[in-house]
This record gives structure tokens, C-alpha cells and sequence, in this order.
């Protein structure tokens, strides 16, 4: 099959296909749908849904709640950034800044359970599992991953980090903007929204939190760090594109893993994401290399032809690219039904 097709053809490539006719892919844009396929409990719809789904000790009061709505959003990056700004104010002036300071936990704590209900332990993934993603991730140049979850840290911990790295090689593994040119002998693995291992700490810097004797990563996501009260996780959980691209400027490190892809001229493949609009700062960095071959994968199974048509059009009609090919995801290395059942 060529690697060029019509618009409405809902013929998708393998991607044995697809490297036959190009063997120079070597830049991977991961979405949410490798996670999903991994682990099927990773398909809720909301993290915000999830956190207010009762009253219960440990969700989004009533309090917490009016906050989102008065700042209209869903994304708790975006509140528990305003009420760090808030407290540091309330403090610098002398006032009490104990009310923004516990809805601040209070908003935190349901973070971290909303979380935790839906994340898989560690020890629930096969090692081989990750071995094999990790292995995927290695080959390539450069590695771009939307998803907040643990599922690509894991497979880089898998492969005992060779060949890979994070950016967050500053003291107390802190992310550097001026200190954050890669290694040419290595892989960036850049978290385009952030993830569950990393936090904003109330100085503003970004730094990633590893497992110790007493704490896995999950046990650590979403309760405060010693030391750092105003200490944040750094999840762009939901909202419109323009809402996630405000969160992402705002932050050095979620604004180098933006401009890293903008810059990235190679061959990419994306797999497990639709680029839809809640994403259009994603395709906007894209476009930024118009003649650069795009693979996109699709997932047949429970579609329509009518809907792989669809998919495709629309993706047509945002990507610029030179070609722009469609594959069927179960035929490329992360899609394969071997991974899935965790």
C-alpha cells in the first residue's frame, strides 16, 4: 500500500507497510491510547469527574468545587497554581492565609485519590510488558508523550534508563532551562502535560519524584512534600487546548517539552492519540514542519468504516505533512495484543 491514500478510503496500512516503503521513523508522539490499551481502566473520562463522584472524605467538597467553576476550568493544575499564588500573597502581606491554604489540601488530597482509584500498582504490569515498550522507546530519537500517567516512567525504569533520559538532571532532580541540551548518544522522553511523577515546587521549579524504601510513586502523587507546602503536581489534566496551552507557558519545563516538538523536523509516528481539538496546540507544533512524513495509527477495532473514514478526513484536514499515512495500531510494536491484559 502506498503511503499516500485518498481522504475517504478507509483502507488502513500494517505498519510493516509502512516501514517498507520508509525505515527513518525516529520520533514518536505518544497518546493516552497506548495507556488505555496497557490498562483498560485508564479509559475514565474526567479526573475531575472522578474526584467529585460523591461526597465522601477524600473527594472535591462543595468548597472546592465553586473554585472550578468561579475559574472555569477542569484542570487542577490550573486552581492549585492560583491558590499557591494566593497563599504566597497572603503571606507576603501579613494575612491569614490559612483558608487557601486548606482548600489547597483539600483539592490536592482529592487529586491524589481520584488517582489512585483508576492507576494500576507497579506490580500489576508485566515486567516484559514494559521491557518491550522500553525497547520501543530506545529506538527512536526523540519521544513525546501526552499522557499523565506512569506507564512510559515505568518502561524507561524497565530498560534501567539505557540510552534514555528525562531533562531532569539538576540538583534534586530539578529541570534546568538553562542546562537542557541532550546528550547526542541519548533519547529525550519529554512529557508534553506532565505526569504523575512530576511536581512544580513553591519556588516554581519543576523536579520529578522518585520511589524510596517507604513510598512508591503513587503513594506519593497528591499529598504534600516535606518542606514545600505550596509543592503542586504538574498535571495538565483537561480543557480546551487554549486552557492547556496557558498552563504549558507558565511552566519552564512543560514550555521546553512544547518547543522541543515544534522544533523536531524527523519522521514521527503517533500512536494512541487523534490530535482532536482539545490538542490543536499539539498539531499547531507539528505544522511547524509541514514536509515532515507523519504515520498516524488508528485502532479498528469497534469502528466503523464510516468512522475510520472520518478520523482520517480530519486529520487530513489539520496535519500538514509530507506524506501524512494512516496504520492499523495492533500491527505496530506498542499495539500488539500481546501487551494488553495488565
Amino acid at each position: 500500500m502506498a503511503l499516500t491514500d485518498h481522504p475517504i478510503d478507509d483502507s488502513l496500512a500494517t505498519w510493516q507497510e509502512v516501514t517498507a516503503e520508509r525505515d527513518d521513523w525516529s520520533g514518536l508522539l505518544l497518546g493516552n491510547g497506548l495507556s488505555r490499551h496497557i490498562w483498560g481502566n485508564f479509559g475514565y473520562p474526567s479526573l475531575f469527574d472522578k474526584a467529585q463522584q460523591d461526597n465522601t472524605a477524600g473527594s472535591l467538597t462543595h468548597a472546592d468545587r465553586n473554585l472550578f467553576e468561579i475559574l472555569d476550568t477542569k484542570n487542577f493544575e490550573r486552581v492549585l497554581a492560583d491558590l499557591a499564588a494566593a497563599i504566597r500573597m497572603a503571606e507576603a502581606l501579613g494575612e491569614n492565609a490559612r483558608p487557601y491554604l486548606d482548600r489547597y489540601q483539600s483539592i490536592q488530597l482529592a487529586l491524589g485519590n481520584a488517582v489512585r482509584s483508576v492507576h494500576i500498582n507497579r506490580t500489576g504490569i508485566q515486567e516484559e510488558t514494559l521491557k518491550a515498550i522500553g525497547h520501543v522507546l530506545q529506538a527512536q530519537e526523540y519521544v513525546f508523550t501526552t499522557s499523565y500517567d506512569l506507564i512510559v516512567y515505568w518502561a524507561m525504569g524497565a530498560v534501567n534508563y539505557y540510552g534514555l533520559c528525562d531533562c531532569f538532571w539538576g540538583s534534586g532532580n530539578c529541570f534546568d532551562p538553562t542546562d537542557s541540551d541532550v546528550p547526542e548518544h541519548l533519547t529525550p522522553i519529554y512529557f508534553l502535560h506532565g505526569a504523575l511523577h512530576l511536581v512544580v515546587m513553591g519556588s516554581g521549579l519543576t523536579r520529578k519524584l522518585v520511589q524510596t524504601n517507604l513510598q512508591t510513586l503513587l503513594d506519593q502523587f497528591g499529598r504534600p512534600l516535606d518542606g514545600d507546602k505550596q509543592a503542586r503536581p504538574l498535571l495538565i489534566t483537561e480543557g480546551s487546548s487554549q486552557h492547556k496551552l496557558q498552563a504549558i507557558e507558565g511552566n519552564d519545563y512543560l514550555a521546553h517539552a512544547l518547543d522541543q516538538l515544534g522544533e523536531c523536523d524527523l519522521p514521527l509516528v503517533v500512536f494512541g492519540s487523534d490530535l482532536g481539538e482539545q490538542d490543536q496546540h499539539l498539531v499547531e507544533a507539528l505544522n511547524r514542519n509541514p514536509d515532515r512524513p507523519i504515520a498516524v495509527s488508528i485502532r479498528k477495532e469497534g469502528k466503523s468504516k464510516k468512522e475510520i473514514r472520518a478520523v482520517k478526513a480530519i486529520l487530513r484536514g489539520s496535519l500538514d505533512a509530507d506524506p501524512l499515512v494512516f496504520f492499523d495500531s495492533e500491527s505496530h510494536p506498542l499495539g500488539l495484543p500481546s501487551l494488553s491484559g495488565a
